[in-house]
């Protein structure tokens, strides 16, 4: 009688464009992902030609340094301290100071 149960015309649009936003972010989806897979594919093929390019014993060479550089005691204290906030580091170092 009074239209309970029926389902009103604005109904079916509002299903018709969550409809439609759904499938557009799908196709979207899909579209990021074929490119985001297609730069990796690119991605390696560089990294191949540049090995073949430059060679394994250079790259082994490049490796080895780079741990080098990460184990050094030094270098490790210098991330931390550049990554450590300011004034604590003062605060640490006034400390020490006057534990001398």
């Amino acid at each position: 009688m009074f239209g309970f149960g029926k389902k009103s015309k604005t109904d079916k649009r509002q299903k018709k464009k969550s409809q439609s936003k759904e499938k557009n972010r799908l196709q979207a989806s899909s579209n990021g992902e074929s490119k985001s897979r297609r730069l990796r594919e690119e991605a390696l093929a560089n990294a191949r030609a540049a090995r073949e390019h430059i060679g394994e014993d250079t790259v082994q060479k490049i490796a080895a340094a780079m741990a080098k550089k990460g184990q050094n005691p030094f270098e490790q204290a210098k991330a931390q301290l550049a990554n450590a906030d300011s004034d604590r580091v003062a605060d640490e170092i006034l400390w020490m100071l006057d534990q001398k």
